[in-house]
């Protein structure tokens, strides 16, 4: 998944309105790739070329796999490290194809980096980091989306003031989230049922070490 991410991120903003063409019109091969021209009103060579034809199956199979939206969040993660960040919340705004909830989840990816794997900064504090890596240790545990930050609820505050979250989803899968001083999210991740014991002692063990 992540070479695919990588390749699409490549394109930029063609990339992206692959993707969504693809997604939402069920088309592929040189069909998506048209359609996608038609959109961009630019020339061919901005989608063109065998190489791009060939993604077109890459994407296919992505999509099968993961949501629209998490594969958008996972492009515009991979080209927040390499482009302006103004940029990229111009183009995201600039999209018709996008909903307004889900331009403010992608905008909140490009400047905070919410939805990506783990959003460690310079800003990042020693106990969030600690904490984090005792989370990543929890067998099964799988990055969250950010759009559920905002359904869980503080259970602890670790010395340096972040807040440790957590939320159950419908079907029980238990969720944990670490939010700054700002409550903007610095990390999400999720286990499944038969390893929801091993989060527990995680929980208790960072309550017990960093708060």
């Amino acid at each position: 998944m992540d070479e695919v991410v990588k390749k699409i991120a490549a394109l930029g903003l063609p990339g992206i309105i692959l993707v969504m063409v693809m997604a939402t019109t069920g088309l592929t091969g040189a069909a998506a790739i048209t359609a996608a021209l038609a959109l961009l009103g630019g020339p061919a060579g901005m989608l063109g070329g065998i190489a791009v034809l060939g993604l077109t199956g890459l994407i296919t199979d992505a999509l099968a796999k993961v949501s629209l939206e998490d594969l958008i969040t996972a492009i515009y993660c991979q080209r927040r490290q390499n482009e302006p960040h103004g940029k990229l919340l111009e183009e995201i705004e600039s999209l018709l194809l996008f909903d307004g909830d889900m331009k403010d989840r992608l905008k909140m990816t490009v400047t905070d980096g919410c939805g990506c794997a783990t959003v460690v900064s310079a800003s990042t504090t020693d106990d969030a980091k600690e904490a984090i890596a005792i989370l990543e240790n929890v067998p099964g545990m799988t990055r969250a989306h950010h759009r559920d930050f905002k359904s869980s609820n503080p259970i602890m505050r670790l010395r340096d003031g972040t807040v440790v979250k957590t939320w159950k989803n419908l079907v029980g899968v238990d969720h944990v989230f670490l939010g700054d001083r700002n409550d903007r999210m610095i990390y999400g991740g999720f286990v499944g049922w038969i390893h929801s014991e091993g989060l527990q002692q995680a929980l208790t063990r960072i309550r017990r070490d960093l708060t």
